[in-house]
C-alpha cells in the first residue's frame, strides 16, 4: 500500500504556516463556517461548528464518499456542548471537486487532512483540550491519531485525549492486522449496530467491534444499537429510536474524557444496557 505522507513531522512543517481563506466549494454546507487551506498543491476545506465559548475541540473525519455536513445533527450537538468541531472534506468525498476514488490511496490524504485540521485548531483554539471522532473509514483515521496501526502509519496526535469510532471498519486485508489496535493509547468509544453491514466490505456486524475488543483494556466503551445500520449517525439519524441515546452517549463520553466533566464521568460510569442498545465496558 502506498501512502501520500511519510511522517507527521513533515506534514506539520507545511501545515503550520498555511493561509486560511473562505472555502470555494462548500455551498451546500450547513456548518457555521467553512475555511479552505492550501497545502502541498491542493486545498483542504474545513467545515466548522462553532460554539460561542468553546471549551474543547473535536476533529471529525467523515466516512468514505461522504461529507461533513451529512452529520450535522450529531456535530451540532457537540457544538452545543461546548466543542469547536473541525471537519475536513476528504478527497474521496462525493462532494469534492477533485475526487479520489481509490480508497487505499486516499487514506494517506485523510491522515494529512486531519493534521491540517489539528494545525488549524492550534491557531483557532490554542490550549483547548482535543479529541477526535469519525464514521466508518473516518473512524479508522481517528484511531490512527490515537495511536492505532503505529508500526504501519506513525501518525499519532498526542494532543488527542480520546476518540469516538462510529461504525469503525472491520477487517481490511493488508491493513488491519490482528494486533492493529493494540497500540491505541487513548480512551475510546465505539458505536455500531447489530445490522451494521457494508456490502462487499463488512458482512459481519461484529467486525465493527474489533478495536473495542482488541485494544488494551481500560477506558474502552461500546454501544451496539439493536437494528442499527451503517448510517445510524448519518442518513438514519432521525429514523431510529436509539439515535438520540447514541448521540447523547458520544457527548457524555467526550465531555468526560476531554473536558474532565465530573457529571458526565459519573453518568458514563453509571450507564447500562437497555431495550434499545447494549452497552459494554472493558
Amino acid at each position: 500500500m502506498t501512502f501520500a505522507i511519510t511522517s507527521r513531522r513533515g506534514l506539520l512543517a507545511g501545515a503550520l504556516s498555511l493561509a486560511v481563506t473562505p472555502s470555494a466549494f462548500a455551498a451546500e454546507a450547513v456548518a457555521d463556517a467553512t475555511v479552505a487551506i492550501p497545502v502541498q498543491g491542493r486545498e483542504v476545506s474545513l467545515s466548522l461548528w462553532k460554539p460561542a465559548s468553546p471549551k474543547g475541540v473535536i476533529l471529525f473525519s467523515h466516512g468514505a464518499g461522504s461529507w461533513p455536513w451529512r452529520y450535522h445533527e450529531l456535530l451540532s450537538q457537540w457544538r452545543d456542548a461546548g466543542f469547536l468541531v473541525i471537519a475536513p472534506l476528504h478527497m474521496d468525498s462525493q462532494k469534492h471537486p477533485n475526487r479520489q476514488t481509490d480508497l487505499k490511496a486516499a487514506l494517506g490524504l485523510r491522515v494529512a487532512d486531519m493534521v491540517v485540521a489539528g494545525s488549524y485548531a492550534d491557531r483557532a483554539a490554542p490550549g483547548l483540550p482535543r479529541g477526535a471522532a469519525g464514521h466508518s473509514y473516518g473512524a479508522l483515521g481517528v484511531m490512527i491519531m490515537g495511536g492505532a496501526l503505529e508500526t504501519m502509519i506513525p501518525a499519532r496526535d498526542k494532543q488527542v485525549k480520546a476518540v469516538v469510532a462510529i461504525s469503525s471498519p472491520g477487517v481490511i486485508p493488508g491493513l488491519i492486522a490482528p494486533n492493529a489496535y493494540q497500540s491505541l493509547a487513548v480512551p475510546s468509544l465505539t458505536i455500531t449496530g447489530d445490522a451494521d453491514v457494508v456490502p462487499h466490505f463488512v458482512t459481519d456486524p461484529k467486525d465493527h467491534l474489533r478495536a473495542f475488543e482488541t485494544a488494551p483494556a481500560d477506558d474502552r466503551y461500546a454501544m451496539v444499537v439493536k437494528g442499527g445500520t451503517h448510517d445510524l449517525i448519518g442518513l438514519d439519524f432521525a429514523s431510529h429510536p436509539a439515535t438520540a441515546g447514541a448521540a447523547a452517549l458520544s457527548t457524555e463520553f467526550l465531555k468526560a474524557e476531554i473536558l474532565g466533566d465530573a457529571a458526565a464521568t459519573a453518568a458514563l460510569k453509571a450507564r447500562k444496557s437497555d431495550e434499545l442498545a447494549e452497552f459494554r465496558v472493558r
